[in-house]
């Protein structure tokens, strides 16, 4: 009878897991609706699941058996429906979940727990609860008497909230196996003692948390006996380590102390030596700095993997390292290590797997000889050091078969693929890196043929002088980037379809011509695309344009593309993230914008578009980045552009628009407006003032006018202002003193009148307030990236648990080759972009009617590099403060009323080219010492009472002379021989009194009138005869 019922029972519980649960319990589907009264829970069809069963729910996972719930993952599921408001959770939601043993709630703005009111109710309920993630949140002290009564917990994440003080995770806690409160503000070494009876924990993550008197913190972690990994990241670390601090750590196998300052000594890696079991060390960018001693790290026997990356160590490898032979994973990347490996530790590490010693001055043999038989390494990085040529020629083939190879600007100028003799040998690569070394010859097409599994090949910046085609498709291959290299020819139609998977594909700057192939758009997986800088001509492909084509970045700028950009019939909403057309021949107008809903930049700049900007483009909701300036474009500015709420960088300089700026702008994001060269007109008294994040405003070279915005002085994030060229008029509005960020500010060429405002001095030009800003501009994103390579999928790594990737740049496009002002400096009318942009600091209120004395104050930042106060009605004497300009390299006070000498202080301006004090009334001797004697006289005409070199004026010689010329500008950009408006005016003057002496003398004299009246009769009967002569004899001639 036992036996038969034993066997019920088996066939029972067989059929329940043969067939499963088909729904989870009604009770604790009742408690997830009820959660999501709070929470943004994801259920039904549309996400594949029911409603009805809620282990289907995204987020939830199920017992297939029992249909209870296991595991909710509810981490980031508030802020989307309920913002970021701090909310209180009621905890008796959770007690329908029995069997719950993995709960999740990191993110979700959490302010606390509220507790049920019976005591023990939780621990009854929750007593399969292991793992609780509360992460992210502001949960405080609270949260640890509510967890106290829980003491099923092995696993408690509590890092980044508000704890502070000391924390006492004692009692019920004893069954932990996994602590982490990194990123709080805890009492470090009172907290470490609070937890000293963990007996059971093995995992203590303490990152970010300051560590003051670190070797009393050691000390006390010392006595959690079973504790394996100690994560001690991002600290700031106080105090001494030394080796007694580390002597009751004899379980201890991962050590990771990354990110944090370790007082730029060596002296902690001598103190390791008690970490017997240590199998992982991690020192990545901790300040090291100095020669490791012969004995580091040598008694760590059972190391498997060390990273000492992004220190400044020096020196060699310590012998000692050669019986360090279980190392698999050795990081040494961007030090200062001066070692040949042929000689060094390295050449005994046979059991290595991934070995990185980038950005060193290792000496590489080209052959790889002391590496060739290491047939456990799978990744090896050497970038940015130094390989020699190996004469020698290898006896056998070597053992060595890597997955990942990178030696990235490492090789002399000249050097050729067929030197690197182990590559030949190589038939299972999967990335290869061989870009920025000038290497000679033709494109090494075998390389990708013995290579069938390769998937990222990186050689930009060599010399390679043709694009050889792979002689058979190249299936695995996802990743190309073989730009700048100067190759020639045509892009082939058999090279677009032996790549047939490609994801990116870069050949910008190269010489490619011929039209750009159709077979491109074959290549359905393609996403980026970039043939930028290159000779394609002919129009652009509508295949690529295709509703089917998956490519979001497309870049064919700086080519001699032309024609209208069209679409097939039925082409609506690409895929289009970033399209860059710039500096082509593209002519028509901008209707195909109307089937790009999804762009989030466009760069049409420099060709021939005409017409008017369509109002389709408020489609574009998504839009970043808008340039569209050197076109024909005309007509107004449609309202509706301003309304894109994420546009930032919005570019329409020199085209032909017209109109008025409309006043209910409203473009929140706008940091970047260039509007300069059109002719639109108007006030701006009400445009634009509620764009507070504006960053750049270039409205120079227009038709406004009217008085300069007071709101102007609200931009707090304002660095650049430029109105020149318009006709403002009015005083200087004191509030835009309050611009602590501006660098440059350009109100040259227009009617402001009055005195210079004393309030510049705290205006505190720096080229730091552009500089910090421009990096808000998202571009790295179009185009630009950054391809993380997942070293440890190719290596048996125990850190392959954590997300750690090698960083490979893909395009090196920065986001300054984009913004573009033009300034006057050093007489020349110049455009500013890129590092010079980011470090110009100027000031140009020129061409005015500004009057009164140069304020002191004006000369308050050390970092102007351009005053122009040229062409106003200063007065008074140039003041001595302008010496405390030291960076400054042109200063142009001409065409004013400035009297006294030239201060003998602004000798001390070394970086001057510049210096005009020019048709002013300054008197004595000029300074001749420095800079001020490569000055030539052109700097000091019209001051009469000026003396010395480089004038030919004798300072030993009175000249009393007193007069000056008159001063004018209009839109001139540069000193003239001679003064327009005294030209005018002389002219029109004895213009004038000729005409008016002529007649009263002839009135006077008979005799003198007669002969006048003779000669003109005279003069008229000779060409009247001249004139039938000539007349007559044409008609004989014909």
């Amino acid at each position: 009878m036992k036996k038969k019922a034993l066997w019920v029972l088996v066939v029972v519980l067989g059929i329940a897991c043969l067939c499963g649960s088909h729904g989870c319990w009604e009770q604790e589907r009742v408690a997830l609706l009820a959660l999501n009264a709070t929470l943004d829970l994801k259920y039904g069809v549309d996400v594949g699941g029911s409603y009805f069963n809620c282990c289907s729910w995204e987020g939830v996972e199920c017992n297939p058996t029992t249909g209870r719930v296991t595991q909710l993952m509810l981490s980031s599921s508030r802020y989307y429906r309920f913002g970021s408001k701090t909310w209180y959770l009621n905890a008796s939601l959770f007690l329908p979940f029995e069997e719950l043993k993995n709960l999740s709630l990191s993110d979700n703005y959490l302010g606390g727990w509220i507790a049920p009111e019976e005591p023990n109710l939780l621990s009854s309920r929750l007593s399969k609860l292991e793992v609780l993630d509360v992460s992210h949140n502001s949960l405080g002290h609270s949260i640890l008497s509510v967890l106290s009564t829980i003491p099923s917990l092995r696993h408690l994440f509590l890092h980044d909230n508000n704890l502070s003080g000391t924390l006492h995770v004692n009692g019920c806690f004893n069954n932990l196996k996994e602590l982490d409160i990194s990123y709080n503000a805890v009492h470090v070494a009172a907290t470490a003692k609070g937890i000293k009876n963990l007996s059971h924990l093995e995992n203590l993550y303490l990152d970010d948390v300051h560590l003051k008197d670190v070797g009393t913190v050691v000390r006390a972690l010392g006595a959690l006996s079973s504790l394996r990994i100690l994560s001690l990241q991002y600290n700031t670390v106080e105090g001494m380590i030394t080796t007694q601090d580390f002597h009751n750590f004899s379980k201890l196998e991962w050590l990771i102390l990354d990110y944090s300052s370790l007082n730029t000594t060596m002296g902690i890696l001598s103190s390791l030596g008690p970490l017997t079991s240590l199998r992982l060390l991690s020192l990545y960018n901790t300040g090291l700095n100095g020669k490791l001693s012969y004995q580091s790290l040598c008694n760590l026997v059972k190391l498997e993997e060390l990273d000492l990356s992004i220190n400044r160590i020096t020196g060699g490898l310590p012998t000692c390292w050669r019986n360090m032979t279980s190392i698999r994973v050795l990081f040494l990347e961007d030090n200062e290590f001066t070692d040949n490996v042929a000689s060094s530790p390295l050449t005994s590490l046979t059991s290595l797997e991934l070995l990185s010693i980038s950005g060193n001055y290792f000496d590489i043999p080209s052959s790889l000889g002391p590496l060739a038989n290491y047939s456990r390494l799978k990744v090896l990085l050497l970038d940015d050091n130094k390989l020699t040529i190996d004469s020698k020629v290898a006896s056998s083939i070597p053992r060595l078969q890597l997955k990942v190879f990178s030696m990235s600007n490492s090789l002399s100028k000249g050097f050729k693929v067929t030197s690197l003799g182990f590559l030949n040998h190589q038939y299972d690569l999967r990335t290869i890196d061989l870009s920025s070394n000038d290497i000679l010859g033709p494109f090494p097409a075998w390389l990708l043929e013995n290579n069938t599994k390769l998937e990222k090949l990186f050689m930009a910046n060599n010399l390679f002088a043709t694009l050889e085609v792979p002689l058979m498709t190249l299936h695995n291959l996802l990743m190309m980037d073989i730009s700048n290299n100067g190759m020639g020819g045509e892009l082939t139609t058999k090279f677009c379809l032996n790549i047939p998977n490609m994801y990116h594909l870069n050949l910008s700057t190269n010489r490619l011509e011929g039209n750009i192939p159709y077979e491109l758009a074959s290549i359905k997986s393609l996403f980026f695309l970039d043939l930028s800088h290159n000779n394609f001509s002919g129009g652009l492909p509508i295949q690529l344009l295709d509703n089917n084509s998956s490519l979001h970045n497309l870049n064919v700028a700086y080519n001699n593309l032309q024609g209208e950009i069209v679409f097939f019939d039925d082409t609506v909403n690409l895929n289009f993230l970033c399209l860059q057309l710039e500096h082509n021949m593209f002519t028509g107008d901008l209707s195909f914008l109307s089937s790009l809903l999804n762009l989030l930049l466009l760069d049409g700049s420099n060709n021939f578009f005409i017409g008017k900007l369509p109002r389709l483009i408020a489609n574009t909701s998504l839009l970043v980045f808008l340039d569209l300036s050197q076109n024909q474009l005309n007509g107004l500015i449609p309202q509706e552009l301003f309304n894109l709420t994420q546009l930032k960088y919005l570019a329409l300089s020199d085209n032909n628009l017209s109109g008025l700026l409309a006043s209910s702008f409203i473009a929140p994001a706008l940091s970047h407006i260039h509007l300069n060269g059109n002719k639109l007109n108007g006030s701006i008294m009400h445009v634009l003032s509620n764009s507070s994040n504006l960053v750049t405003l270039d409205l120079s070279e227009n038709e406004f006018f009217g008085s300069i915005p007071y709101w102007l002085g609200t931009l707090s994030q304002l660095s650049i202002l430029s109105l020149r060229g318009n006709s403002f008029y009015g005083t200087f509005p004191e509030q835009l003193c309050r611009l602590k960020s501006l660098s440059m500010i350009d109100l040259s060429e227009n009617n402001m009148f009055g005195p210079l405002p004393s309030c510049l001095g705290p205006m505190n030009f720096s080229s730091g307030g552009y500089a910090n800003k421009v990096t808000s501009l998202p571009l790295g994103f179009f185009g630009a990236g950054v391809e993380k390579l997942s070293l440890w999928s190719y290596v048996r790594s125990i850190r392959s648990q954590i997300e750690f990737y090698h960083y490979k740049a893909l395009v090196e496009q920065e986001w300054q080759v984009l913004q573009i002002v033009e300034f006057t400096t050093k007489r020349r009318f110049d455009a500013y972009k890129g590092y010079a942009l980011l470090n110009m600091v100027g000031l140009d209120f020129s061409c005015n009617h500004f009057s009164g004395e140069i304020p002191p104050d004006i000369a308050i930042s050390q970092d102007m590099l351009v005053l122009n106060l040229s062409h106003n009605k200063l007065t008074g004497h140039i003041p001595m403060s302008l010496s405390n300009l030291t960076k400054i390299e042109s200063i142009d006070l001409s065409y004013n009323n400035l009297i006294g000498s030239i201060p003998e202080e602004l000798t001390q301006l070394n970086f001057m080219g510049v210096f005009n004090v020019s048709y002013n009334d300054l008197s004595g001797a000029i300074p001749n010492k420095n800079q001020f004697g490569s000055f030539d006289e052109s700097s000091y005409y019209g001051n009469h009472l000026l003396c010395g070199l480089p004038l030919s004026n004798d300072c030993s010689t009175t000249i009393n002379v007193n007069c000056s010329a008159t001063k004018s500008c209009g839109k001139a950009k540069e000193d003239g021989f001679i003064d327009g408006e005294t030209f005018y005016i002389s002219f029109g003057v004895s213009y004038t009194t000729v005409l008016l002496v002529i007649p009263v003398v002839l009135f006077i004299n008979p005799q003198w009138r007669q002969g006048w009246f003779y000669y003109v009769e005279l003069v008229i009967t000779t060409c009247k005869r001249l004139f039938i002569t000539c007349y007559y004899f044409v008609q004989d001639g014909f």
